[in-house]
């Protein structure tokens, strides 16, 4: 009697554990998949990623941008205007997705695109030649133009940029 509760007491944990077990695969499994279609920006490698739309090697923070669309997949630019020329070709397929671009004056930190201040700079150069910096305001676009002439634009006008 007492060796078939032992035998009853171990199928008892065993299933508890099972139990545990699966519960634990399981939340694992749900913040792997919430983690994989997340739409923050990523990390970008310069030196090692290459630009999406010219294939060109990603060096430079402060032209940077991206497009992280609503599954999660990453396209890396290395500069706005390959970004916005990219946007354009792609839009159908891009539908939700959100769109970053690199702060000038704080490289790396991330700006949503459609709401951040351009320049169209007479004096810095870009990668591509379009001389497109952000900015995440106005007021210090408007401070960077004070010293170096360049044109404000929003992302309307960016957008719909030919090259």
């Amino acid at each position: 009697m007492v060796e078939e509760q032992k035998g009853l007491t171990n199928k008892k944990d065993t299933t508890m554990y099972l139990y545990k077990l699966l519960k634990i695969i399981a939340v694992i499994g749900l913040l792997l998949l919430v983690t994989a279609c997340s739409q923050e920006p990523a990390e970008i490698h310069y030196g090692n990623d290459e630009c999406a739309h010219c294939k060109m090697m990603i060096t430079d923070a402060q032209f940077a941008s991206q497009i992280v669309t609503d599954k999660g997949k990453v396209h890396k630019f290395d500069a706005i205007e390959c970004m916005a020329i990219y946007y354009q070709m792609n839009q159908d397929e891009l539908d939700g997705a959100k769109l970053y671009v690199s702060n000038y004056a704080k490289p790396g930190n991330w700006l949503n695109a459609k709401k951040t201040q351009f320049v169209k700079s007479e004096v810095v150069n870009s990668p591509m030649g379009e001389s497109l910096i952000a900015f995440p305001s106005r007021k210090e676009a408007e401070k960077h133009i004070s010293d170096r002439p360049g044109k404000l634009l929003k992302w309307a006008e960016v957008s719909q940029i030919e090259m």
